[in-house]
């Protein structure tokens, strides 16, 4: 994932990126499938796409807590 790709992603909101989170699962489960039935080439694709991955699952954990910090500083001002 590029840097631009990185910074567009953390514009979007959680159900957008758990549907990129969900997506990019198949296509992991797909490239390990490829992998074992010797199909597929790259190799480094597989490593690609779970960092793709993680970075993903970062963004939608830091959206996450934000709520939960913004519900938090609401209820103690109130």
């Amino acid at each position: 994932m590029r840097k631009n790709d990185f910074v567009q992603i953390k514009g979007l909101d959680k159900q957008v990126i758990s549907g990129k989170v969900k997506e990019l699962r198949q296509e992991i489960s797909a490239l390990i499938m490829d992998k074992n039935m010797n199909k597929l080439k790259d190799l480094k694709s597989i490593y690609k796409k779970r960092k793709d991955l993680a970075q993903l699952l970062t963004v939608r954990r830091q959206k996450q807590l934000l709520e939960q910090l913004e519900s938090t500083v609401k209820g103690a001002t109130e």
